[in-house]
């Protein structure tokens, strides 16, 4: 799985399940597209449908070329769209998944997978496979599944025809309906390494520097990895700074007013920098300052690791990555945010 970066747990499994001849007749693959998990689903799909009969596609047979360009008659994806979109819209969309799986463009909200894709899906199904091999069914951001859909699925789950595989990717298992997730066989796609980030950011020619503050900061999340690389990363640790300085040293009142602004991402954004910020006071207090980030900017650093003593910044940076995870509980963010200055304050 060429494309697949990191992942090295999902890889070796999916590879085992060809090599083993062991293809269950769907799979849950429970991460987001900035971890790999559709990246992972493309290779493994276009790995069943390859004539050179491998764990890992060729890339260069007819079946390989079919699947990766949207014509392999046993090979369909599904995307949530809305019913005004035209189909040559709609397979422009599709060629934008297989051509960039970290980078493509994401479904509204406002979008679903429809019955009707579902049912013409499954009457797919119901014949032989042309090819002879394997018939697949990708289905993308099978959250924003409608709920009717989801239900007319469950009988292709429950009576799947030999030799068919289901492969649905969704953020977290929770978004779909039980009855779904208990038929299906579950593969994770944790958040991503920095080092991991770090080291393909390079390899597109971004500077190690900047490489390894993005890898650090992003979250885990290739795609908000390339995000960053569009912005100018001083900015990004000047915000942060000056959050942080706004939490210790600023006006109570303008503090607040400030922290109720900041959408969701925005925060995400700034909390990242400051965890980083706080890491490198952390270090040049335990006498490791070659090792900071930040290091044109060490006097900031020198000075948050002169308000901090060692269990206030443990203290502060895990709460940082407290608040992050809740991004993924849809927690009011803006009440985490209050909750961590009052923290800071507390010391």
């Amino acid at each position: 799985m060429e494309r697949v970066i990191g992942q090295g747990r999902a890889v070796r499994f999916l590879t085992e399940l060809i090599e083993r001849d062991r293809v269950p007749h769907a799979l849950l693959f429970l991460g987001t597209s900035g971890t790999g998990a559709v990246a992972a689903a493309l290779d493994f799909v276009q790995a069943l449908h390859c004539q050179a009969d491998d764990a890992v596609a060729c890339r260069r047979c007819a079946a390989c070329h079919k699947v990766a360009n949207l014509n392999h008659p046993d090979s369909t994806m599904l995307f949530p769209f809305s019913r005004s979109v035209k189909e040559e819209v709609r397979q422009a969309a599709l060629h934008e998944v297989w051509q960039s799986p970290y980078y493509y463009p994401l479904p509204d909200d406002n979008t679903a997978i429809t019955i009707d894709r579902v049912r013409q899906m499954q009457r797919q199904f119901t014949h032989s496979a042309f090819a002879g091999g394997w018939r697949t069914t990708l289905i993308l951001h099978a959250n924003q599944m409608r709920v009717e859909a989801a239900n007319a699925m469950l009988k292709t789950l429950e009576e799947p025809p030999v030799r068919s595989l289901l492969i649905l990717i969704a953020s977290h298992g929770d978004a779909l309906l039980p009855t779904i997730v208990s038929r299906c066989q579950f593969v994770k796609f944790p958040a991503l390494s920095p080092h991991d980030i770090s080291a393909e950011l390079m390899v597109k020619d971004i500077d190690k520097t900047t490489a390894d503050f993005i890898g650090r900061t992003c979250g885990g999340d290739f795609r908000r990895a390339l995000d960053m690389t569009d912005g100018h990363i001083s900015d990004r640790q000047d915000r942060s700074f000056k959050f942080l300085e706004a939490l210790l040293w600023g006006q109570e009142e303008r503090t607040f007013e400030a922290l109720a602004k900041l959408d969701r991402q925005e925060a995400l954004d700034i909390l990242a920098g400051a965890e980083m910020w706080l890491r490198d006071a952390l270090l040049l207090q335990c006498d490791r300052g070659d090792h900071i980030v930040h290091a044109a900017q060490e006097d900031n650093v020198g000075r948050l690791a002169e308000v901090f003593d060692l269990d206030h910044l443990t203290a502060t940076i895990k709460k940082i990555e407290s608040l992050r995870e809740m991004n993924h509980r849809n927690v009011n963010m803006n009440l985490g945010l209050i909750s961590l200055w009052r923290q800071m304050k507390s010391f």
